[in-house]
């Protein structure tokens, strides 16, 4: 199957010829992305269940049925009841006359029935075929959808017809007429469709004066209604509002047009821009201004669901908590609806205002909520209704921004105006009170700039205390209790840039300076690092909170005491926390970040912690930067063990272009050409040989006379190959290992046994699959060797204990384990062992490896997938478990929690005896 964005299923339908197609069904199917080769296979009836002629039955997909008959349903209704179809679990039915389909999703029970020849009018239905769920893509998405590619089109045709225009002129000329768009579909603007109506009967058909119309109709909407200019424009331009807010304040000249840019603007003004989702259309626009991303324009939906996931914990919950317990109780409504009028939410990365929009929406619905309840208070006593109480108080003044791309800054500001207007509708329909939206509020809270730079503090000061002449001149508060405390606060959330410390460009390294001047190890952190860093000065003393979605990897491994100590010291904690999950979006296949999401405050005003784990929720006491209960130990990385044992090193590096490593094919054909050499060649394994069973081998050639080769073609080329790419390589030991290219660039295999640990392994699986190699296999730089190793030290890696260390101490690649020598191994604490232990612990080790061998059909990411691991094998890792952890505590542990306890109890100890 092809990764197909809905949009571009939605095209390729519209493309299929309707009269004489006799193969209508089979091209529907390749426009969801289905392969040729497959379809040829459905044809040929080699990949279908046999059914009768004009049949269809394609197992999980699809029953297809071709009939004269005009009785569709009949047909469907049919194929629900015949066993025959049904057990092989059609996600679709559709019957076909050749005119009109009906057709029944059997997974929602969606029925449908339409034109054939409208079929991309109802791409959505089938959308499964292609990989989306109906429950990923809402029907409001798909509108989206539409909406930006319409718009993307137009961008495309303004561009064209102004080379030379600047890309702050274009973004303001887009957001204006996104306004514009909406505005006359929404009811800002008095008829509907008042916009794009004068642009098709105003101006000229080539588009020749539509710059001039434009910016006539952008100038008025920025008079008030007793300007004289506005009272001598005509009554076409006239009808168009003061709007005010800043939109159309500064005056920036139209764009030109042509025949065909003209009729794009018209196109796109014929949309329904009302229903258009406001939640995420600036992330549609912003990705359809990217030619390269436009195609993908499915997949750069901001899951609402996920954002909840920050703002419910951080703040939503609480209130409405509150709310809960006020119902019924006048002044403690009075007293929450105050609170939420002093609330300010700021997202320092704002992008296109997405958390600040789903944040606005629920302040403003939760608003809404206590002013209902406080009138049905107040008729209950007695009190006359006040036509004040009928009115929005929570307002886009109490939400900020900041954000560097001009284009997203200039959606933000105008999806909040947007946003606020669709609001005020709801406000409208619930309580009969009309909310005017125009002129539109100022809103120069969202700044254009660079978060890491500004001072935070100016952009969105701190909120102070309530003075009682600010609310009680209001008369729905006339009442109300006095308010003594400090209630205002300021909640910082978002979703930061996700850049590695390789990834940074010149400017965002400089940024990192900025922020962290005073950190010396500062170089090894993430780009969003900064944003952490910032937000706890922000709220450091204050009872304000800040909550931002991350990239695990800033709570693993060398980066958490670096990032997390100073914070943790300045008196912030974590309050809550996500365990790692990914941060997906709609699309199929996307590559989901994996990501955690932190919540801080003061410590002062800290409440219980919580730690979320998938859909489960966990009160605990503390929480530790590396989302783990408990107190916090930093974990920093050693050149050395610190307990007794012996040195773990990276494996041997070719850096050989693969010259040096050879398949089972070309180690025969070494063979042939040089008998000898067969005493010169070992197997070679990695992490990805050693679990998944692939065999390699390369040349071992420290003990062998080069001299008999040399000059053979088929080994003077490999080595030349090796040769060439050290040389071009920008490492100078590799460019010196030139001299040798028929040696590895990094050696240190030792003869004997050695314990091969894989440097990554999958999440999933209860434990790394370590094992034992001997010296005819030579361990690569894919994975860590434990040279003399004895079979005691294989017990306790393989074990929960040292799993458990693993979680914790190690980085992740995604989510999966990576493995570290600094971090980990050399970390990882435990006693000085007894014989008689270690004695025992080799027995235990050795059942492992025989259970192992008695599956020896199977490859170990077999043997270790958690759903099928054979029952002696675990039973094995029972016994090791159970060994180790009393050498720890001889009572044992009840969980993991209690392992950790242990063992950072015991790295302290020993660290602080070693300093």
């Amino acid at each position: 199957m092809k990764n197909l964005s809905p949009t571009q299923i939605e095209e390729a339908l519209s493309q299929i010829p309707n009269e004489g197609n006799d193969h209508f069904i089979y091209d529907v199917l390749l426009a969801y992305g289905v392969s040729k080769a497959t379809m040829a296979r459905l044809k040929s009836g080699n990949l279908g269940v046999p059914r009768g002629e004009g049949e269809i039955l394609w197992k999980n997909k699809l029953y297809f049925i071709k009939a004269p008959s005009r009785q569709l349903k009949s047909l469907l209704v049919e194929a629900k009841q015949d066993k025959g179809i049904m057990r092989y679990n059609p996600r679709f039915l559709v019957a076909s006359d050749g005119v009109t389909w009906a057709c029944y999703d059997t997974k929602t029970g969606d029925t449908r029935e339409f034109p054939r020849c409208k079929i991309d009018a109802h791409y959505d239905f089938f959308l499964p075929l292609a990989g989306y769920e109906k429950g990923q893509i809402a029907v409001d998405s798909l509108a989206d959808v539409k909406a930006a590619r319409r718009m993307g089109k137009l961008y495309d045709a303004i561009k064209h017809d102004n080379p030379s225009i600047s890309e702050h002129d274009m973004n303001v000329f887009m957001a204006r007429l996104l306004f514009c768009f909406f505005a006359e579909d929404s009811g800002l603007f008095a008829t509907a469709g008042a916009f794009t109506s004068s642009i098709n009967n105003l101006t000229s058909p080539d588009g020749s004066d539509l710059n001039v119309w434009f910016d006539r109709i952008f100038a008025i909407m920025n008079e008030p209604d007793d300007s004289p200019k506005r009272e001598a424009a005509p009554e076409a331009v006239r009808q168009f509002p003061y709007v005010n807010g800043g939109l159309f304040r500064d005056l920036h000249a139209s764009p030109h047009f042509s025949l065909k840019s003209r009729q794009a603007v018209i196109e796109a003004g014929s949309l329904d821009w009302s229903g258009i989702n406001t939640d995420i259309f600036g992330n549609m626009f912003q990705a359809c201004i990217s030619p390269e991303q436009r195609a993908h324009l499915g997949e750069h939906y901001t899951s609402v669901p996920n954002i909840m996931k920050v703002l419910n914990p951080l703040f939503l919950n609480e209130l409405r908590e509150e709310y809960e317990k006020a119902v019924g109780d006048e002044r403690k409504l009075e007293k929450l609806l105050i609170r939420l009028c002093q609330i300010k939410c700021f997202d320092p990365a704002c992008g296109s205002g997405n958390f600040l929009l789903i944040a606005f929406k629920e302040l403003r619905r939760l608003e809404m909520d206590v002013v209902e309840a406080l009138d049905d208070v107040r008729k209950q006593l007695g009190a006359i209704r006040g036509i004040l109480l009928h009115q929005p108080r929570v307002s886009i003044s109490q939400f900020y921004g900041i954000e560097i791309d001009d284009f997203a800054h200039e959606i933000a500001v105008l999806s909040l105006w947007l946003v606020d207007h669709q609001m005020n509708q709801e406000f409208e329909k619930r309580f009969a009170a009309s909310v005017p939206t125009l002129p539109l509020k100022p809103n120069d809270h969202i700044v254009l700039g660079n978060a890491l730079r500004l001072d935070w503090d100016k952009v969105c000061p701190h909120s102070e205390h309530f003075s009682r002449p600010l609310y009680y001149l209001d008369p729905l508060f006339a009442n109300a209790e006095p308010v003594t405390e400090e209630c205002g606060e300021t909640f910082i959330f978002g979703n930061p840039p996700y850049i590695g410390k390789k990834g940074q460009s010149t400017e965002q390294k400089e940024d990192m300076h900025h922020v962290f001047f005073n950190l010396p190890s500062y170089r090894i952190l993430d780009y969003i690092s900064a944003w952490f860093y910032l937000g706890a000065q922000y709220i450091r003393k204050t009872p304000s909170r800040c909550a931002f979605v991350s990239t695990n990897s800033i709570t693993q491994g060398e980066q958490v005491p670096c990032l997390w100590e100073p914070i943790l010291k300045s008196g912030i904690v974590i309050e809550f926390a996500y365990s790692s999950f990914k941060w997906t979006n709609n699309a199929r296949n996307q590559a989901g970040v994996t990501c955690v999401i932190l919540g801080i405050r003061d410590g002062a005003y800290a409440r219980k912690c919580r730690i979320f784990e998938g859909e489960h929720v966990r009160n605990v006491d503390e929480i530790s930067p590396y989302v783990r209960s408990g107190k916090t130990w930093f974990i920093s990385s050693l050149d050395n063990p610190i307990s007794k044992l012996p040195p773990i090193a990276f494996g041997n590096m070719p850096a050989d272009d693969g010259a040096l490593l050879l398949s089972e094919e070309e180690k025969e054909e070494c063979i042939r050409s040089f008998p000898p050499i067969r005493y010169h060649i070992k197997r070679y394994v990695g992490a990805s040989e050693f679990i998944k069973g692939t065999v390699r081998y390369c040349f071992w050639l420290s003990n062998f006379d080069i001299s008999a080769i040399q000059n053979m073609p088929y080994f003077r080329e490999r080595f030349e190959k090796c040769r060439k790419f050290r040389l071009a390589s920008t490492r100078k030991k590799t460019r010196e290992s030139a001299l040798t290219p028929h040696l590895f660039c990094e050696i240190r295999h030792m003869k004997g046994l050695s314990i091969i640990f894989p440097r990554v392994s999958s999440e999933n699986r209860e434990y790394i699959p370590i094992g034992f190699l001997n010296d005819d296999t030579v361990i690569s730089d894919a994975a860590f060797a434990i040279y003399g190793a004895e079979p005691w030290l294989f017990a306790v890696l393989t074990s929960k204990m040292h799993m458990v260390w693993v979680g914790v101490a190690c980085g992740r690649l995604k989510t999966d384990f990576r493995y570290s020598a600094s971090l980990c191994y050399n970390t990882f604490p435990i006693r000085p062992l007894s014989d008689e232990e270690k004695q025992r612990l080799e027995l235990a080790a050795f059942g492992v490896l025989d259970a192992r061998e008695a599956h020896s059909d199977k490859t170990l990411a077999e043997l270790y997938d958690p759903k099928n691991m054979p029952p002696d094998l675990r039973k094995a890792h029972d016994k090791v478990d159970d060994l180790v952890d009393r050498i720890y505590n001889p009572k044992g542990f009840n969980n993991d929690e209690e392992r950790l306890i242990c063992l950072f109890s015991l790295y302290e100890q020993m660290t602080d005896s070693q300093q």
